[in-house]
């Protein structure tokens, strides 16, 4: 309404670990799963885009990686709600 996003029962909350990239990448992932299930072909080629130029900045210097902005932005503009975690990353499990 007005511009503004409601939900009806509770807002979503979208996992976004790109500032994890480097611990990541130091703990040898061999691949990144980018939801696409329930999502649109422009969701998933925005989130590959972003992620393939993380990917390869984080790989040519990882020292001193920090996601962009731009990069940010747009993640979090293709986010259900407007909040974010890194999901069970940083606190205990359970």
């Amino acid at each position: 309404m007005d511009g503004e996003r409601y939900h009806a029962l509770e807002e979503p909350t979208s996992l976004n670990t790109l500032e994890l990239l480097p611990e990541l990448m130091a703990a040898n992932i061999a691949s990144v799963k980018i939801e696409g299930r329930q999502r649109s072909p422009a969701y998933v080629s925005q989130v590959a885009k972003v992620w393939r130029q993380a990917i390869d900045r984080c790989k040519a210097a990882p020292q001193n990686f920090v996601p962009q902005r731009d990069w940010m932005e747009t993640l979090g503009a293709m986010s259900e709600g407007t909040q974010t975690t890194l999901g069970a990353y940083h606190r205990k499990w359970q």
